[in-house]
């Protein structure tokens, strides 16, 4: 008879851990005898989440995040840049149906990273009594439980609370009030044993801090105050916390950088606005080509094609090849009604040189297509995970194709390898839509909201520009407009859209948002009933609680 998946994990939890990133060698930390162990511990459990994320092919993790409009699953036809729309064909195969088994997994390495964590928690009764660094792993443990709750419950529902490692095979199907509560408590917690700044941190910039506490606790309360619990109470809470982390940004040693591009190139890798990051290019905890090919955002090759007789067949220059991850491409009426500017060229690859043949075709005569808006079919794939200066420089140029006419931008990539999960701009747009909701519009939130709008036009971040919102809007009229700059500053980052529009109740909406030919899910209108993806079904056949 099979064993519920948590219960598996608890059982399994004292048998093996990760001694550190993609490498998990068979060591036994059912004893903590001394801090390098526990330093030891502690990496297995970050190992597990990272895992958790990449594998696989970051499907699970962003199983969510692909069914709302910002991020498509699988770009259309040929992935194209430009593409006639005579030449487009639909994919049936990304009907999500299909990817429960991703769903599966999630569910399953999320549970194994909360198991590792309570294995390492159960060791200490009173953290205050312990030496500064065990605090510290003490409170990176909270904080990385109350995260995988809050992705689980987010994502599954009414899930069920792991606190310890005691094996319990009828755990309880608790409320969401009890599960919000439950994470509050643990993010109240790491804020009292978590260092004040990244560099304070025994891993500066790749392990969670006060500030990284701070800004997760307002968005839980953001999302408390929204469906399904709605709390309306929780958004003075937001506000709140995300305040004083704005009124306190350089005692938490925290800012927006003043270009939005800095935050994707390799010279600005470790900046003030990262809050929650999460890095997979450390090549020295890499042992073998087989783990490197499970990093995050890897080095893999990324071609951008030209194939002659297409061009000379449709007119059409292709966006294709081994692209990875394929789903970061934006959906059509997403790009289109993106807001033109600097954030946009960094966002999306949006500038393609032609080749001289092709100029008269194109009725250009400096060499350079500029993709300002998509017609039907047509991609474009987002450039800020793999940002480099000479991109950004020049456009792509495919006078430099090789003899298999690729251009492999995976090499010529220099931006790091990771991933912004929570990011200082994230805090910016909590207190501002927070304080709006709360009935609290002032100054400040409006110059929240605006310094995330001058710099994606590039201009001074402290100074009045034509792109601040207008004053005099109503809480709602304001509220919405931050939700809208939520959608495109985030674009494509792991917490950003889907989960917003199932905090305001606004799934519904996603045929409205998304072009009716796109074929991708949600292939019908969604419904409450839809909004959380079930708990898998081989727990809840043997805890029929789990229901």
């Amino acid at each position: 008879m099979k064993q519920p998946i948590i219960v598996l994990i608890l059982l399994t939890l004292f048998l093996t851990s990760c001694e550190r990133i993609f490498h998990e060698p068979e060591i036994s930390i059912g004893v903590i005898e001394n801090q390098e162990k526990l330093i030891e511990a502690a990496e297995g459990c970050w190992a597990k989440f990272i895992w958790a994320i990449n594998y696989p092919d970051r499907s699970s993790y962003y199983y969510q995040n692909l069914k709302a409009d910002d991020v498509t699953f699988r770009p259309c036809g040929y992935r194209s840049f430009y593409q006639n729309k005579t030449d487009c064909w639909y994919s049936t195969s990304a009907d999500f149906t299909n990817y429960n088994q991703y769903s599966d997994y999630l569910y399953e390495s999320l549970y194994l990273v909360i198991a590792s964590v309570n294995n390492i928690i159960s060791k200490f009764t009173d953290p205050a009594k312990e030496d500064q660094l065990t605090q510290e792993i003490i409170g990176e443990m909270l904080f990385l439980r109350a995260y995988c709750h809050f992705r689980l419950v987010r994502t599954y529902g009414q899930v069920p609370i792991v606190r310890d490692i005691e094996v319990k095979y009828n755990l309880n199907k608790p409320d969401f009030l009890q599960i919000y509560a439950f994470i509050e408590s643990d993010l109240k917690q790491a804020l009292s044993l978590l260092p004040l700044t990244s560099e304070a941190s025994r891993i500066p910039g790749k392990r969670p801090t006060q500030a990284a506490a701070k800004t997760l606790l307002a968005e839980v309360y953001l999302h408390w105050a929204g469906y399904p619990i709605k709390d309306a109470e929780k958004y003075l809470f937001a506000a709140r916390e995300a305040g004083e982390l704005i009124e306190n940004a350089d005692y938490y040693g925290v800012g927006l950088m003043d270009d939005f591009a800095f935050l994707w190139d390799a010279e600005h890798s470790q900046n003030k606005e990262l809050l929650f990051t999460l890095y997979f290019s450390d090549l020295d905890k890499v042992n073998s080509v087989d783990e490197i090919n499970l990093m995050y955002m890897k080095k893999e090759p990324y071609y951008l094609y030209v194939h002659p007789w297409y061009m000379d067949y449709n007119n059409s220059i292709f966006y294709s090849g081994n692209m990875e991850p394929s789903f970061f491409a934006s959906e059509l009426y997403f790009f289109n009604h993106f807001p033109r500017g600097y954030r946009k060229n960094i966002t999306f690859f949006m500038k393609i040189y032609v080749p001289a043949q092709y100029f008269e075709r194109y009725g250009v005569d400096t060499g350079y297509i500029t993709i300002d808006t998509l017609s039907l079919c047509n991609r474009a794939g987002y450039r800020k995970f793999y940002y480099e200066e000479s991109l950004h420089a020049g456009g792509v140029d495919l006078t430099k194709i090789d003899s298999s006419q690729t251009i492999n931008i995976g090499e010529e990539y220099i931006g790091d390898n990771k991933i912004y999960i929570y990011r200082y701009a994230h805090t910016l747009l909590i207190y501002a839509e927070a304080k709006a909701r709360s009935g609290q519009l002032d100054i400040s939130a409006y110059e929240a909201v605006n310094q995330i709008r001058r710099r994606a036009n590039h201009v001074d971040l402290f100074s009045p520009s034509v792109f601040d919102l207008a004053p005099g809007l109503s809480n709602e009229a304001f509220a919405d407009s931050v939700v809208w700059e939520r959608a495109w500053e985030l674009a494509g980052e792991p917490e950003g859209r889907y989960f917003d529009l199932l905090r305001l109740e606004r799934l519904e909406d996603l045929e409205n948002y998304r072009h009716p030919y796109e074929n991708i899910p949600p292939l019908k209108p969604i419904t409450h009933d839809e909004y959380f993806v079930p708990i898998p079904e081989e727990d809840v056949l043997l805890n029929p609680n789990l229901e």
